[in-house]
């Protein structure tokens, strides 16, 4: 019996002491907590924060006519501190003014209150360094702070302002272009509806103005505000910076144009603290015939100098053109020979086009990504009724072109008269003489039969991609190259009834580079003078021979 009483002492005994621990081990778990949240900062909402933050500045100041009654809390992106904007009014002179602070508040603790002006950036160094910018509307004036945080005590210290600080403000330094819905888009802002502004509606013709965002995103940085200015067929984005009575500064910065067949795109850049570039880019259908379509895109970049007041003097205008075309090809023309046309022109008084009788090339049909075709045929015809005109030789070398060349391709027949008749002549490339000068054929338009008839005597070589035309001497210029760094000018002078009156010709030799020019005149075919050696005074250079012959040629035009 006493055996048994111990046994179960002992078992209560050890239930007693896992009961102790279990106890103990919960004081503990319990004291832990309460240290922790004895520990743990109290978190504060804004609104309280700035209730606290306002009584506090209040509290501290000695006069009855200042007070401190608004406040607005901005974060860095990663919630870092608080910049809180302070918003004061003071008496001065019996009239009240106000001003701004910011206050750097991290962990609940104010670091400092005293920054002047209302922080509107922040942007993130490094690990706990930060520039913050501050704006003072009352007197115009931009500042910026380096804050670093991993110093002790915090370093707060102003930025040395650099030749043109508001290029480092900008938050954007480039604008294009970006509205995909204008109608929801300026509908949404119908409360930034700009009405009653006479400058600005003298720029607007007519137009909607809205405010934009501004060039530094501050809605009380007046003297660089931004608007838009919006009709039926213009949206632009302008900076605008006026006084009371002028326009100061007037810059497109983005927007698009629609005219009657083309769109015109603004878009510009801030390319450093004193370089502004904007680009006007029109994009136009150019050709839109079944078997090539093609754009147009024109360019004009304009390039200003501007002052950290934003005046802005023109430096430079360039301009560029490019033409993408995009091929259509049709694999049921396989095999077939099919018309193709040029844009319709003005010759002679008629609207007229090139015909081409053109077929797919091999190449082609294996491989349709580059469309060429080989042509059969070039023939002009009367836009009108498709009459025929007049059927003009082909190259003399057969090459594939790119259809886009020839399908509702550019022409235009230039100013060419060699017979002085008053009509526009045609030339095309006829082969290559024996020193492999391009030779042309001239056709003389024959306003009886309304064609082209080719005159053999016209028939010359020439070192430019046509024949020339002095118009001052009512001549034709032909040029070429002879061989062993030598060069003939003939000059064929026409005569009042468009014959020709008579041929000049001036050629060169040359012994060991030493150049001697010989001429001749011809009339009826027959030699009527002949000179040697008729520039023997004239230094010749023999690396630039070729460029100071024909120079001293054109001198010569009308002396014979």
């Amino acid at each position: 019996m006493k055996k048994y009483l111990l046994i179960l002492g002992f078992i209560a005994a050890i239930s007693a002491c896992k009961n102790d621990d279990a106890n103990s081990k919960n004081a503990l778990s319990k004291a832990d907590s309460l240290k922790l949240r004895q520990n743990a900062i109290k978190k504060i909402s804004d609104e309280d924060l700035i209730k606290k933050l306002l009584r506090s500045k209040n509290n501290q100041l000695t006069t009855e006519d200042t007070v401190f009654y608004k406040a607005m809390i901005k974060r860095p992106k990663d919630s870092a501190f608080i910049a809180m904007n302070l918003y004061g009014k003071t008496k001065r002179n019996g009239r009240l003014q106000e001003f701004k602070q910011t206050a750097i508040i991290k962990d609940q603790e104010t670091i400092t209150s005293r920054i002047q002006g209302s922080v509107f950036r922040i942007d993130k160094l490094k690990d706990n360094q930060y520039k913050i910018y501050t704006h003072e509307p009352e007197i115009g004036d931009f500042s910026a702070y380096d804050v670093n945080f991993n110093a002790t005590p915090v370093s707060i210290k102003k930025t040395t302002r650099t030749a043109n600080f508001y290029f480092d403000l900008l938050p954007q330094k480039r604008f294009e272009y970006s509205i995909k819905n204008p109608a929801k888009f300026f509908n949404i802002r119908k409360d930034k509806i700009v009405k009653g502004d006479s400058l600005l509606d003298t720029l607007a013709r007519g137009s909607k103005i809205y405010r934009g965002n501004g060039l530094l995103n501050l809605n009380d940085a007046a003297a660089l505000n931004t608007y838009y200015f919006v009709n039926d067929s213009t949206i632009l984005e302008k900076l605008i910076i006026k006084d009371t009575s002028r326009i100061i500064t007037n810059i497109t910065l983005s927007g698009v144009q629609t005219q009657k067949k083309a769109k015109k795109y603004y878009s510009s850049a801030f390319k450093n603290d004193s370089v502004y570039r904007q680009i006007e880019t029109s994009l136009e259908l150019s050709k839109n015939s079944r078997h090539v379509v093609a754009y147009t895109t024109d360019s004009i970049v304009k390039t200003y100098r501007y002052t950290k007041d934003f005046r802005f003097n023109i430096q430079a205008i360039d301009s560029f053109k490019l033409e993408k075309t995009y091929p259509q090809y049709y694999p049921e023309l396989i095999d077939s020979t099919f018309l193709v046309q040029s844009k319709p022109f003005l010759i002679n008084g008629l609207m007229a086009a090139w015909q081409y009788s053109v077929r797919y090339t091999r190449k082609t049909n294996a491989n349709p990504t580059n469309v060429e075709v080989s042509i059969s045929k070039r023939e002009l015809i009367n836009t009108k009724d498709t009459t025929f005109v007049f059927e003009a030789p082909l190259s003399p070398i057969k090459k594939a072109v790119n259809i886009g060349n020839v399908s509702e391709q550019d022409f235009d027949p230039g100013d060419f008269d060699i017979n002085f008749d008053g009509y526009t002549d045609l030339s095309f490339p006829e082969g290559y003489d024996l020193n492999r000068n391009a030779t042309y054929d001239v056709y003389l338009y024959d306003p009886l039969k309304k064609s082209f008839i080719k005159n053999p005597a016209f028939t010359g070589p020439s070192m430019a991609p046509h024949i020339l035309i002095d118009k001052d001497h009512k001549a034709a210029i032909y040029t070429a190259q002879t061989g062993n760094n030598n060069y003939s000018v003939r000059i064929v002078t026409i005569g009042e009834n468009g014959t020709i009156k008579m041929k000049e010709t001036y050629w060169s030799n040359n012994t060991n580079g030493s150049y001697t020019i010989h001429y001749q005149k011809t009339q009826n075919n027959a030699v009527v003078e002949k000179k040697e050696n008729v520039a023997k005074n004239q230094q010749w250079s023999q690396n630039n021979f070729k460029n100071e012959f024909l120079n001293w040629v054109k001198d010569q035009i009308g002396k014979g």
